[in-house]
């Protein structure tokens, strides 16, 4: 790892869960942050104690990541101040738990705006920025579900999927350039009090929900290693491996015993992905 001393690593939903965490962990690497996420989410302070705790530079942008402008105003923003941005960490997005039928028009556009949409353009508007470094780094924070057909994250999963394939096909087509792709597959983490009580209606999932932080050291180190896919967790990579060798029949099996009859209301507030990342 060769970074510019003066770029900053950009993590977009960075106020809460693992985007916090993940800054955090580049801070303390002595990699200036940028913290971007939605307002009234508590910016200001963590730009503060991250710049009080690991004596770096870092900034905060309070926006909205589904409006249609976000995109160039990030980059915008960045150009304005001057920020040189070598690593950029996709990492804002929200699931649920609950059946197809049962969610409501506004939070799958919502859904699919802010895991899918704003993840792709925002990625476009950057890399240009990313390829001005000697190096540079990309993550994309996907999910364990984007390997799997979870029951009642018919959306949630599907994002998911595309979020993986996205940046595999990133990864090829950069191959050449100075930019790293990785992404980033977290199964169960405990971000919040309120996903670790939906966490219950899943048996036994509570027990192998991982920290964000133990996420984030993770996710950063893989990140640096050139990783392409990163999985946090042995219990999560025992899985994966289990989701590709056993037939297919079983996997769904497997699933709907453990998803296809709990069901967890959703609300119009965001959430960082329950119960799979």
């Amino acid at each position: 790892m060769h970074l510019d001393p003066n770029s900053f690593a950009l993590i977009t939903g960075s106020s809460s869960g693992i985007g916090k965490a993940i800054a955090a962990e580049m801070a303390s690497r002595g990699i200036n942050v940028l913290v971007v996420a939605l307002p009234h989410t508590g910016v200001a302070e963590i730009v503060k104690n991250l710049i009080d705790r690991f004596t770096i530079r870092a900034d905060g942008l309070e926006i909205d990541l589904t409006d249609a402008d976000a995109p160039y105003l990030i980059r915008q923003w960045c150009q304005d101040n001057g920020y040189r941005v070598s690593i950029l960490v996709n990492n804002a997005g929200f699931g649920n738990l609950s059946p197809f039928h049962h969610t409501t028009p506004a939070q799958l556009r919502e859904m699919m705006a802010l895991n899918n949409h704003a993840l792709v353009l925002l990625t476009h508007r950057m890399i240009p920025e990313l390829r001005r470094n000697p190096v540079a780094y990309l993550m994309n924070v996907g999910s364990l579900a984007s390997f799997m057909p979870v029951p009642n994250k018919s959306v949630y999963a599907a994002t998911k999927s595309f979020v993986y394939t996205f940046s595999a096909i990133l990864k090829a087509e950069l191959s050449a350039d100075n930019i790293s792709v990785s992404c980033l597959c977290p199964g169960g983490t405990r971000t919040s009090d309120k996903i670790l009580a939906h966490a219950k209606s899943v048996a036994g999932h509570r027990y192998f929900m991982q920290d964000a932080e133990a996420v984030a050291r993770e996710a950063v180190a893989g990140l640096f290693r050139g990783k392409f896919r990163i999985i946090p967790g042995w219990h999560n990579r025992i899985f994966y491996v289990l989701v590709c060798v056993l037939p297919q029949i079983w996997v769904r099996w497997i699933l709907e015993q453990a998803f296809a009859r709990k069901e967890v209301p959703t609300s119009p507030a965001r959430f960082m992905g329950l119960i799979f990342r």
